[in-house]
C-alpha cells in the first residue's frame, strides 16, 4: 500500500527528530553518583548528542563515564545497551569496549531527578582512555593504510562475533541510521541532497529500494553495532596502529550482518584515496571473525551505497535545519565514494573480499615452556632418532598467517613452510574443516559432491587432456601412483630423475629421492640426469644451447635404461628444483626433455608438490611457464594448507589402464573432510589472488636479495621464482667454492633473529626461502633485514675455516633440509 506523501513526510520527520541531551547541574549529578554508586573524584564534562556525559576520575585513579539520559530515551533501550555490553564482556573479555558499573545495590542503572521533578536514567560505564580515530587521522595528516584498514575491519568483525547469540529486548524499532528505513528516508531527503549528487541518487534509488525491501529481510541477522565510525573508535598510531576501544552503543539494532559491514565501509572509506581498495581491506579484516555468505556479498555494494546516501542526505537535512554536525566537512568525500561505487558492478566490488587473506591473531595465553633437552630426550624415547630442524630444535605451539610462536611465546617469521600455503591456521579453511568434520567424514566409495567439485575446479587450471583425478593423502603417494601407472601403460620399468632429487618416501618414491641416500646404492631401474644448473652446472650462463644440452642427458638416460633391459617408463621431474637449491631451468629445457622422453615411448610426470598452487607468481602450476603438457601432474603439501590431501591427474585412457590391472583405492584419499578442505583452499587462493601476491612479494624479495648480493661477497648467486628463492653462499665468487659452514651459521643466526629459513642444496650452501603465499612486503623486509644482519655477523674464524675447507663437497645432504 502506498503511503500518502503527507504521511510519508510525517514519518520521515519523526525518524529524523533528535532527542536533546539533558543539562543537569554538575553538583546534582555528583551528589547522586556518590550516593548510589559510592564514587567521588574529579569531574569533567564530555560531549554527547543524546545524553549528558561526564568523565569521573576517582582518587585512586579509576576512570568512569557517567551518562544521564534524556527523559525521552526509552528505558528499555538503555537496558538493551547494558545487556549487550554484559554479553560482550562474557563472550570476549578482552574486547576493548566499556564495561557496566553496578550501583552499590548491584543494579545495572540508577536514576536521578532533575530540578523539575523529571526522572532521568543514570548509567556509569568504565572509561576507555585514548583519542578518537578522527583526531588521530587529523593529527597525522595521512590517509589510512591497508594494514590499518584490515585492523579496523577485524575489530568490527570481532565485535559482531561477540554480539552473536545476544537476543536482548529493547532494540529500536526504527531509527534514521537503520538501513530498513533507507527507502523512505532517501525519497524524502532527495530535496535536500546537494546538486552534485542528486541525479546519481535519483538513478540509484529504485535499485537500492529493491535491495533493501527484497533482499535485506532474507539475510542472516543478529544484533549489530551499526555505528563503527571514526568518532566511536579510539586508536593509536605509534609505535604501531592499534584500536584501543569502541564506544557508544546507542545505535545498535537487530539487523543483517551485511548491514553491519556496510556501515563500517561507508563510514571509513573516505580516509583513503581509493574507496574500493579500502572497502576490500575492511571486508577482509571483518571476515577474520565474521565470514560473509554469498547472499551477503550479492547486495553489499548496494547496502554501502544506501548508507552513504543516508549520510549525505541526513547531514544535508541537519544543516538545512540549523543542526551542527561534524560530518558536514566530509560531504564531498561521501559523494565521491557514491560516484565511484555507482560505476562498479556488484561482482567487481566483492572480487577481492572473500575470504580473508590475513588471519586473525587472537590473544592466546603462552604455554609454560618445557626445557628443550628433556623434551627432545622424551621424544627420542618414544619416536627414536628422528629428524628435527635447527641445532636447538623449536617447540612450536601455534601459528597465524606468516608467523609461528614457540612455547615461550616468541614470534618467528616463517620463510620456509610451503605446507601452510595460505598462511598458518587460516580461519576460513579451519572453519570449513571443523564444520565438515562435525557433520560427516567417510571415504570416496560413497558419493559426495565435494570431491567431484574439487576435481572439476582443478581441471579448469590444467590442459584439457588431463581430465581424470585420483585423490590420495600425500605427494609421496601421488608420485608412487604416477610411476605405477606409467609402468602399466608403457610396459617398461625405468624412471629418470635429476641428481639430488626428492620425490617421496614410499617403496617406489624413496629410490627416486637421491637426496636421501648415496648414489652408489641406486637401483638399476633408476637413472639420473644432471639438474639444469646454470650457475655451477655442466652448462652455464652464456651457453645458448644449455637447455638443449641438459635435455640431451634425458636421451642418454633412456638409452642406458634400454641397454640394461629396463626401458624408460617415464621422466619424473620438478619445474623448480627444490633439493638442488631452487634452480630454475632454461626456458627450452623442459620442452626438449619431454620430447626426448616421448621419442623413447616414456611418459612425463610433472611433480608440482613444490611449485604448484600459484607459488611461482605467474602460473597456477610451475610447468605452465615452459609451454609443456605432461601426462601426469602430481600435487601435495600446499593443497590442504596443512591438512593431508594430495592428488594425481592424468588422461582418461591411462587411468583406465590402471583399472584393468586391479585398480586403486585409498581409504582416506578424497574423503569428505579432505575434499571440503581442498575446495576451501581454492576459495582462498583464488578469492584473494594469492598467486598475484606471490608475484608481487616475490619480486620485492628478489630485488632485495639482488641488492644484498652487491654488499656481501658471501652471496654468489640468487635463483628461484615467485616465493621460492635460493641464496647461494660461496667462499670465493671466482672459484664458486661452496660456503656450507656459513650457510648453516646464517640459518641458525636468522632463527635467533626470529626468521626461519633452511639451508639446502647438494653442497649444503644455499639458503632456501619458501614462505607461505600470504607473505607480505613487510615480511620480505624483515626477512631481508635478518639475512643482512646474519651475513654481516659471520665470525672471522668461521670465514677462515671456510677458506680452508671451501672446496669440500657432500655426497648427499640431510633430509631435514627439505
Amino acid at each position: 500500500m502506498n503511503i500518502p506523501s503527507q504521511s510519508k513526510q510525517g514519518a520521515t520527520d519523526a525518524l529524523l527528530a533528535s532527542i536533546a541531551a539533558p543539562d543537569l547541574p554538575l553538583a546534582l549529578v555528583q551528589t547522586r553518583v556518590a550516593s548510589i554508586y559510592g564514587l567521588t573524584g574529579t569531574w569533567r564534562r564530555l560531549g554527547g548528542e543524546r545524553e549528558q556525559n561526564f568523565r569521573l576520575v576517582t582518587d585512586d585513579g579509576q576512570q568512569f563515564v557517567v551518562k544521564v539520559a534524556s527523559i525521552e530515551e526509552p528505558t528499555e533501550s538503555l537496558e538493551f545497551q547494558i545487556e549487550a555490553l554484559d554479553h560482550v564482556a562474557a563472550i570476549d573479555a578482552r574486547l576493548p569496549v566499556p564495561r557496566v558499573t553496578r550501583t552499590l545495590q548491584g543494579e545495572p542503572m540508577g536514576s536521578i531527578t532533575d530540578e523539575n521533578g523529571q526522572i532521568h536514567m543514570l548509567r556509569v560505564l568504565s572509561f576507555l582512555p585514548g583519542q578518537t580515530l578522527f583526531n588521530r587521522i587529523k593529527t597525522s595528516g595521512r590517509p589510512l593504510q591497508a594494514a590499518e584498514l584490515l585492523t579496523l575491519g577485524s575489530m568490527s568483525g570481532r565485535l559482531a562475533r561477540a554480539l552473536q547469540g545476544f537476543h536482548g529486548r529493547g532494540a529500536p524499532k526504527s531509527m534514521p541510521w537503520d538501513l530498513k528505513s533507507a527507502p523512505l528516508l532517501l525519497d524524502r531527503l532527495l530535496v535536500h541532497m546537494p546538486e552534485r549528487i542528486r541525479p546519481v541518487a535519483l538513478a540509484l534509488l529504485p535499485d537500492l529500494a529493491q535491495a533493501v525491501s527484497e533482499h535485506l529481510p532474507k539475510l542472516r541477522a543478529q544484533v549489530i553495532y551499526n555505528d563503527f565510525h571514526e568518532s566511536n573508535i579510539l586508536a593509536e598510531f605509534d609505535p604501531v596502529f592499534n584500536v584501543q576501544g569502541v564506544i557508544d552503543f546507542g545505535d545498535m539494532v537487530y539487523g543483517p550482518v551485511a548491514q553491519d559491514l556496510a556501515v563500517v565501509i561507508a563510514s571509513l572509506i573516505h580516509w583513503t584515496p581509493d574507496p574500493v581498495l579500502a572497502a576490500t581491506c575492511l571486508a577482509r579484516g571483518y571476515q577474520r571473525f565474521m565470514p560473509l555468505e554469498a547472499e551477503d556479498l550479492a547486495v553489499l555494494r548496494r547496502l554501502v551505497l544506501a548508507r552513504l546516501l543516508l549520510q549525505v542526505g541526513i547531514v544535508a537535512y541537519q544543516s538545512v535545519n540549523g543542526l551542527d554536525t561534524p560530518l558536514d566537512n566530509l560531504q564531498s568525500c561521501y559523494m565521491g565514494a557514491i560516484e565511484r561505487f555507482a560505476q562498479v558492478t556488484d561482482a567487481a566490488f566483492v572480487a577481492g573480499i572473500l575470504p580473508s587473506v590475513v588471519p586473525a591473531s587472537a590473544p592466546v595465553a603462552a604455554i609454560p615452556p618445557v626445557s628443550m633437552p628433556p623434551l627432545l630426550q622424551y621424544r627420542e624415547s618414544v619416536l627414536g632418532k628422528t629428524y628435527t630442524f635447527y641445532n636447538e630444535p623449536l617447540e612450536l605451539v601455534r601459528g597465524r598467517g606468516s608467523k609461528v610462536y614457540d612455547a615461550s611465546g616468541k614470534e618467528y617469521l616463517d620463510c620456509y613452510n610451503n605446507v601452510a600455503n595460505l598462511g598458518h591456521c587460516h580461519p576460513y579453511v579451519v572453519d570449513a574443516l571443523t564444520q565438515q568434520a562435525s557433520t560427516l567424514n567417510t571415504n570416496s566409495r560413497y558419493l559426495h559432491r565435494e570431491i567431484v567439485r574439487l576435481g572439476e575446479r582443478l581441471s579448469t587450471t590444467l590442459p584439457p587432456h588431463l581430465d581424470t583425478w585420483i585423490f590420495v593423502c600425500t605427494g609421496s603417494e601421488a608420485n608412487d601412483l604416477a610411476v605405477r601407472m606409467a609402468r602399466a601403460v608403457s610396459g617398461k620399468e625405468g624412471i629418470v630423475v635429476t641428481e639430488n632429487s626428492y620425490h617421496g618416501n614410499t617403496s617406489i618414491g624413496a629410490p627416486l629421492s637421491l637426496i636421501d641416500y648415496d648414489a652408489s646404492d641406486r637401483p638399476d631401474w633408476v637413472e639420473t640426469v644432471p639438474p639444469p644448473n646454470l650457475y655451477r652446472g655442466l652448462y652455464r650462463y652464456g651457453d645458448n644451447d644449455a637447455g638443449s644440452k641438459y635435455a640431451g642427458h634425458v636421451d642418454q638416460a633412456a638409452r642406458v635404461l634400454a641397454d640394461n633391459g629396463k626401458g624408460m617408463a617415464g621422466l619424473l621431474i620438478d619445474s623448480i628444483f627444490d633439493a638442488n637449491g631452487a634452480l630454475v631451468p632454461p626456458p627450452d629445457y623442459l620442452s626438449q626433455a619431454y620430447a626426448n622422453v616421448r621419442r623413447h615411448g616414456g611418459l612425463t610426470i610433472a611433480d608440482e608438490v613444490q611449485m604448484g598452487f600459484g607459488r611461482s607468481g605467474t602460473h597456477m602450476w610451475g610447468f605452465q611457464a615452459f609451454d609443456v603438457e605432461p601426462d601426469f601432474v602430481t600435487m601435495g603439501k600446499p593443497m590442504g594448507n596443512g591438512h593431508p590431501i594430495a592428488a594425481l591427474v592424468t588422461r582418461r585412457e591411462i587411468a583406465a589402464a590402471l583399472q584393468t590391472r586391479g585398480g586403486y583405492f585409498n581409504t582416506f584419499g578424497g574423503n569428505t573432510v579432505s575434499a571440503v578442505v581442498g575446495n576451501a583452499c581454492l576459495d582462498v587462493l583464488w578469492g584473494e589472488d594469492l598467486q598475484a601476491n606471490a608475484r608481487k612479494s616475490g619480486a620485492v624479495l628478489k630485488e632485495g636479495l639482488d641488492d644484498l648480493m652487491k654488499r656481501h661477497e658471501l652471496v654468489g648467486h640468487i635463483q628461484g621464482r615467485g616465493l621460492f628463492l635460493g641464496v647461494e653462499l660461496v667462499t670465493d665468487r671466482i672459484t664458486r667454492a661452496p660456503a656450507k659452514l656459513a650457510a648453516r651459521w646464517v640459518r641458525e643466526r636468522m632463527k635467533a633473529l626470529g626468521v626461519l629459513v633452511s639451508s639446502t642444496g647438494p653442497l649444503g650452501n644455499i639458503i632456501k626461502i619458501r614462505p607461505p603465499l600470504v607473505f607480505s612486503e613487510a615480511d620480505a623486509a624483515k626477512c631481508l633485514e635478518a639475512l643482512e644482519n646474519a651475513l654481516s655477523e659471520v665470525p672471522a674464524e668461521l670465514r677462515q675455516k671456510m677458506s680452508e675447507q671451501g672446496n669440500g663437497h657432500l655426497s648427499h645432504h640431510s633430509p631435514q633440509t627439505r
